[in-house]
């Protein structure tokens, strides 16, 4: 397994404004992404007709509230929840069905989420509306066939900031559920801190102010609750979600928790994601391993 590389990185404070935004705009890396999306799209449907799956599952009140289950052949298997990214403001859980072949091959059972997306919800919103996306799968884990003690939550980019989310929540206090609902979860290429965000173009649309960033921050949020993390990351990621990952990393650390640390060389951001859907990459064999696959 590749671990997590000794590096030193910049301040964010150090970067002037215009380097800031940069950080923080995934086309300063890579100029044309689309390619990635048309091949996610594209993969997503042919999982969707391949496989069995229940789609557009209510979870919620709001008819963003729903979820498409791709149920395990065995009974009593675990689940892998996947948050998808785009930046808090775009996506669906119809783009990224591809990694359910992988799990289903595995043995687990695989859950894409939807929720509602800024600017039409706040960020707060988002979190919590996934939330109650896992309170739901908890509750209902066994009339698909899932156990609902061997629950992993996976999400990319702006996802893996709201799986970070996921993994602080006060699971007792706010559902009455058990705290380690979660048994492990893999944020990859995500950001865990949001102070830097609020300070970057993203903003414009997040409308955070520094309470808030503070409130919407993992990383200054560790949970009492014993839950193991794979935290994974492209070495031609940008220097800012480098650095993220591995600060998160740091402080699940230093609370003695476990968490694996991946860099994967070569690996752009969109690479990253596309990853999932890949059985023999670093991450998904990272996650197999943590859910006993």
């Amino acid at each position: 397994m590749l671990e997590k590389p000794n590096k030193h990185f910049r301040d964010w404070r150090e970067y002037s404004q215009e380097e800031l935004d940069a950080q923080y705009n995934q086309n300063s890396k890579v100029i044309d992404s689309s390619g990635y999306k048309e091949q996610k799209i594209s993969k997503s449907a042919k999982a969707r007709g391949d496989l069995d799956c229940v789609l557009d599952v209510s979870y919620g009140p709001s008819l963003a509230e729903t979820l498409d289950i791709f149920p395990a052949d065995k009974k009593g298997a675990p689940i892998n929840i996947f948050i998808h990214g785009g930046a808090w403001k775009s996506g669906n859980k119809s783009q990224v069905s591809y990694p359910a072949p992988v799990f289903h091959d595995a043995g687990a059972n695989y859950v894409a989420l939807n929720f509602g997306e800024v600017p039409d919800v706040m960020l707060e919103e988002q979190v919590r509306q996934c939330r109650a996306a896992i309170a739901w799968v908890y509750g209902n884990a066994k009339s698909f066939g899932g156990d609902p003690d061997q629950i992993f939550v996976s999400g990319h980019s702006s996802g893996s900031h709201v799986t970070g989310m996921m993994v602080v929540t006060d699971w007792e206090g706010i559902y009455g559920l058990p705290a380690d609902i979660i048994k492990g979860a893999a944020p990859i290429s995500g950001m865990f801190d949001l102070e830097p965000v609020l300070h970057s173009w993203r903003n414009s649309y997040l409308k955070l102010d520094g309470e808030r960033a503070l409130a919407l921050s993992a990383i200054h949020q560790i949970p009492d609750a014993e839950i193991a993390l794979v935290l994974g990351v492209g070495s031609e990621e940008l220097a800012e979600f480098q650095r993220q990952s591995s600060a998160f990393s740091d402080a699940w650390v230093v609370q003695g928790k476990a968490c694996t640390l991946i860099e994967v060389p070569g690996r752009n951001h969109f690479e990253m994601g596309a990853d999932f859907g890949d059985a023999t990459s670093p991450v998904t064999q990272a996650i197999f391993e943590q859910m006993s696959l």
